[in-house]
């Protein structure tokens, strides 16, 4: 089941080799704390003159669709997968 959120959420992430790889590496979303044990997709598009970096990642039970705008230094959570 997918449910739609679309909500600023707070992310550590870190960045990868020669500083260009940006990695999520945990978030809160309603004041709970998210352990992103992998990624599962990465895709970059433009917006404007924003580049939005989007990932799917996993905390082991639900899949998360989350996003990073270069232009406003912004993450937002998109949506969650669960089980049944």
């Amino acid at each position: 089941m997918i449910t739609e959120i679309n909500e600023t959420i707070k992310v550590g992430a870190i960045f990868g080799d020669n500083k260009k790889k940006l990695q999520p590496v945990w978030f809160i979303w309603s004041s709970r704390k998210y352990l992103v044990q992998e990624i599962t997709y990465v895709w970059t598009e433009r917006l404007g003159k924003a580049v939005m970096h989007h990932f799917t990642v996993t905390d082991g039970a639900n899949l998360f669709s989350i996003s990073y705008n270069t232009d406003t230094l912004v993450w937002t959570l998109h949506s969650i997968e669960t089980a049944g």
